[in-house]
């Protein structure tokens, strides 16, 4: 069953473009990443989704309900942290999340849980919001995401401003969370994070889907990496048949290798190499490659 449904979704500010017909499915149960830099449009999608904004083109189903039809009903259902996450100040958190949580039908029933995964402290949990430190802040926002233990979560670059112990900890909740049929939407610049959680990604890039695939299938599909140690420097990088040059330090070369590679190793054979490595390839890989400006 797909939890999330977009067709054709569009939307403009005025003349600059948000999104462009972006279509995508999410299925129950599913860890789905939504990856791209800043201002792809990661964003605009997710406040589509949750009807902060409204579309120019498209629909947007979820649960299997047009979201203009039965409102309420999604809402109920979904958790979402903001990638803007902005509590009240004044308030101290706890304060914060029961405030919030007299909004909810369902209960905070997950509440304590999370705070002991995450290590919040009650000290920290009595402490005025603006005095609390940005990864706190964030810590505080998950919870307010997940305490009510929705059907769907939704979050923008959730892990922003954690430390490492603590993103160990977020994603052992995505994983519990998963294991119950529970579906998460995660949106992310963080490759890491998204090939380690995500079984399926979508890569957005100037506001149009790219890429859509599960991440194993798009390693086996996208160029592979080869980096190549000459014994010394050279004055021009060696240009290689199959191959686009990526960088260049000192006398250590990396590319994306295409194609037949029987012409590369012919090349390779006259160069005075040192040491030669095709490591396997990882989503940083594929994300660069849809990056590098090539419109392909």
């Amino acid at each position: 069953m797909s939890v999330i449904e977009v067709k054709n979704l569009t939307k403009y500010y005025k003349k600059v473009l948000g999104i462009e017909d972006v279509s995508f499915s999410v299925e129950q149960g599913e860890i789905f990443g939504f990856l791209g830099p800043n201002g792809a449009g990661k964003t605009t999608t997710i406040r589509l989704l949750m009807d902060l904004l409204r579309p120019d083109h498209g629909a947007i189903s979820l649960f299997g309900t047009q979201i203009k039809r039965n409102q309420v009903f999604y809402k109920e259902k979904i958790g979402y942290l903001p990638g803007d996450f902005l509590p009240y100040g004044e308030m101290p958190g706890v304060k914060f999340l029961k405030y919030m949580a007299k909004y909810r039908t369902r209960p905070p029933e997950l509440r304590q849980t999370l705070l002991d995964k995450l290590n919040f402290t009650s000290r920290e949990l009595s402490q005025k919001i603006k005095h609390l430190s940005h990864g706190t802040r964030q810590k505080l926002g998950i919870i307010f995401a997940l305490e009510h233990n929705p059907d769907l979560a939704i979050l923008d670059e959730p892990t922003s401003g954690l430390d490492p112990l603590v993103q160990e900890a977020f994603y052992e909740i995505l994983w519990d969370f998963q294991k119950g049929g529970k579906t998460i939407f995660l949106s992310s610049h963080i490759l890491p994070e998204v090939e380690k959680v995500c079984h399926r990604v979508a890569i957005i890039r100037d506001g149009k889907i790219v890429a859509l695939e599960e991440i194993e299938k798009l390693k086996q599909k996208r160029p592979r990496r080869l980096i190549v140690t000459l014994k010394n420097k050279i004055e021009n990088p060696p240009l290689l048949p199959e191959a686009r040059l990526l960088e260049c330090i000192e006398n250590r070369y990396s590319y994306f290798v295409e194609g037949n590679i029987s012409e590369l190793l012919q090349s390779l054979i006259k160069l005075p190499i040192e040491d030669i490595v095709f490591p396997e390839p990882n989503l940083e890989d594929i994300f660069l490659d849809y990056y590098s400006g090539s419109e392909n």
